[in-house]
């Protein structure tokens, strides 16, 4: 299984202001820590496993939909759907996508029988690398 990660927002000016870079890092990490050391990546290996971010102005609270499974082109999706105005009114834009981000996470590879401290390690991994650091501004 191969993990993809991308955004869909369908409301103009609606958006999260995160640089693919961000996500580029949360995927090797995510196929580092979780994936490859938890035989994830063994799993159908023409299978993907794609989380999309999600928002809209009605989302309000952390919402994760899914899975949805796409046979022919073998793709398994969810929604990780964060609530854009608690983000976009933060004082730390950052860290609280981030946070819920994570949280989503949990919910996601709970199904996979992946423990949350697994994904909290990634978590912490993460705002280490990203918060306040100019590289992975847009």
């Amino acid at each position: 299984m191969t993990i993809t990660l991308s955004s869909w927002f369908n409301e103009p000016n609606v958006k999260f202001r995160i640089s693919h870079i961000v996500y580029k890092f949360i995927r090797q990490s995510l196929i580092d820590d979780v994936m490859i050391s938890h035989g994830l990546e063994k799993r159908d290996p023409n299978l993907f496993l794609e989380l999309v971010t999600c928002t809209s102005i009605k989302t309000t609270e952390l919402e994760v939909r899914g899975p949805e499974y796409d046979k022919r082109n073998k793709f398994i999706t969810y929604g990780l759907w964060l609530p854009f105005e608690r983000i976009n009114n933060s004082s730390h834009y950052v860290k609280e996508f981030l946070d819920l981000y994570f949280d989503a996470l949990v919910l996601v590879f709970r199904y996979y029988s992946i423990e949350e401290s697994v994904i909290r390690k990634v978590q912490s991994k993460t705002l280490v690398e990203v918060v306040d650091n100019d590289f992975y501004v847009i």
